[in-house]
């Protein structure tokens, strides 16, 4: 009997879909916050410095660096005192492990630093299949010339994520923050048990408990670190009105939006 030498797991491309690639030029200025996008995401500065906050940890940035963040990171930019440039690059891999918190910042390579420029060669093509190949080649490069691992090489791929995992990054994704069960079953074409199930399973919550925490951490991020004003943040969190939001929040946090914000 012959023995198949690619495993079920082998036939799952690690990445699902790029979510951006942008060039940022950041003039000089003072301390903000931001939030990473979700997935994974990787800088790489082309010129200027800068000092960075993220996971308790404080990196002076250097010219040809690489930032990796992993899931919606907080990250405070201390100041820059001159002009930086870098490229940036989001991609959803559930599979593919982040790196180590020692692998956050690192120089980058040579060929570190061609992946990136292919990327973004491919990426200015005019959209099509041959700019969508490109892009996906390109950004497999780039992984393969990162060391992805405690110790380096490629480590190992993690297993498909469950169904819940994958319905709440489209949630995010998506800023349903206020599906009903019948909205996910569609998401996630299964019956509701098995949304149910598999909620349950990754979280110990039932979808509504779970997507209700989902909310509140939003809301958090929104009156800790945002502009929005409170009729702003209930409609972007899917509440009719504000009253229903501002209900929901004291319950679930102990204090109304407003206390909280005053304490930011």
């Amino acid at each position: 009997m012959k023995q198949s030498l690619i495993c079920d797991d082998d036939r799952i491309p690690p990445i699902e879909r790029l979510t951006g690639a942008w060039e940022f030029r950041c003039p000089p200025g003072g301390p903000h916050k931001a939030k990473s996008t979700p997935g994974h995401l990787l800088h790489l500065v082309r010129s200027g410095s800068y000092r960075l906050q993220t996971n308790s940890r404080e990196y002076g940035i250097q010219p040809l660096d690489v930032i990796y963040y992993h899931e919606t990171e907080e990250v405070d930019w201390l100041g820059n005192t001159a002009p930086v440039v870098f490229y940036s690059v989001g991609f959803l891999a559930p599979r593919l492990p982040p790196l180590p918190p020692e692998r956050r910042v690192f120089a980058s390579t040579q060929e570190i630093r061609a992946g990136f420029d292919e990327l973004f060669a491919a990426y200015r093509l005019v959209p099509g299949m041959i700019r969508a190949v490109g892009i996906h080649v390109a950004l497999l490069r780039l992984i393969q010339a990162i060391d992805w691992g405690p110790s380096g090489g490629a480590g190992e791929l993690r297993a498909a994520p469950p169904l819940w995992g994958m319905l709440e990054r489209v949630i995010r994704e998506r800023r349903m923050f206020r599906p009903t069960l019948e909205d996910l079953a569609r998401l996630a074409h299964a019956s509701r048990a098995t949304v149910v199930r598999s909620c349950r399973a990754s979280t110990r919550m039932s979808p509504m408990q779970r997507l209700r925490q989902i909310r509140m951490d939003e809301a958090r991020g929104l009156l800790r670190y945002s502009a929005l004003n409170m009729t702003q943040i209930a409609d972007y969190l899917g509440y009719a009105r504000v009253h229903e939001f501002s209900r929901e929040f004291a319950r679930c946090v102990g204090q109304t939006p407003t206390g909280f914000r005053a304490k930011r």
